[in-house]
Formats: C-alpha cells, structure tokens, sequence
C-alpha cells in the first residue's frame, strides 16, 4: 500500500506542516477544511455560508483523491457557537447530504484557527473503484 498526499487542483498547500488530504489504500483522509476561501482566505460572517464553504473545499479534495460525499464514510464537524449554529449549520448539511448521511460527530471548540472563524470538518471517504 503507498501513501499519497493529495492537494486540491489550484495546487495550494497551507503553509503549516500538513497535508490538505491523505490516500491510503482505498481510504482517503481529509483534514479540516473551514468556511474560509482557500486561494483568498476570506470568509463570509453568517454559519450557514461558510459550511457551504467548507464542504464545498471538502468536495474538492475528496474529488482530487479519487472518492466524492457519496463515499463519504466519516465526518467530524468542530463549531465555535453550537448552541446558537447547531440547526443552522445541520439544515445546510442535510442539502450536501439529503439521503443516507456519513456518520458524524459534532463538538463545540472555544476558537478555530482564525478569529471569526465558526466551522471545520474534515473527513474519511472511500477511494471508488477503478481509481
């Protein structure tokens, strides 16, 4: 089995020491994606649009290693205000995931990596076959 890091197609990689994804076998790896733009960085204020963000970099990812969200098998979502986003963020999940969901664990965090910042996910889906 080998290991392959995956990078989206603009090529970017974060400039702190890790990968943006991981393939192993027929398992890719993502790390947390955020609400934020991944060439600008910047980042809208509102929950529901920087989850679309952050599943859409997600896709991303899980497209350039070989799986896609209907291979998603395991996602972990860290939120800075669950008490308040929770159902906000759930509704705009539920339209990326309207049949048969992965499975989730959901926590609250203090902070993300940038102030302003309300929402990672990462993610474990499985490489289709024939890639």
């Amino acid at each position: 089995m080998s290991r392959t890091v995956i990078v989206p197609p603009t090529g970017l990689r974060p400039g702190i020491p890790y990968s943006p994804a991981i393939r192993w076998d027929k398992l890719l790896f993502i790390s947390g994606q955020t609400g934020s733009d991944p060439v600008t960085r910047a980042f809208p204020e509102d929950i529901k649009a920087q989850t679309r963000i952050a599943l859409d970099n997600l896709k991303v990812l899980a497209e350039a290693g070989g799986a896609s969200f209907k291979t998603a098998l395991k996602m972990t979502i860290h939120m800075t205000d669950m008490l308040n986003e929770f159902a906000a963020m759930n509704e705009v999940f539920r339209e990326y995931f309207p049949k048969d969901p992965p499975s989730r664990t959901t926590v609250g965090v203090a902070h993300l990596a940038r102030t302003g910042l309300k929402i990672e996910i990462d993610m474990i889906a499985a490489v289709k076959d024939g890639v």
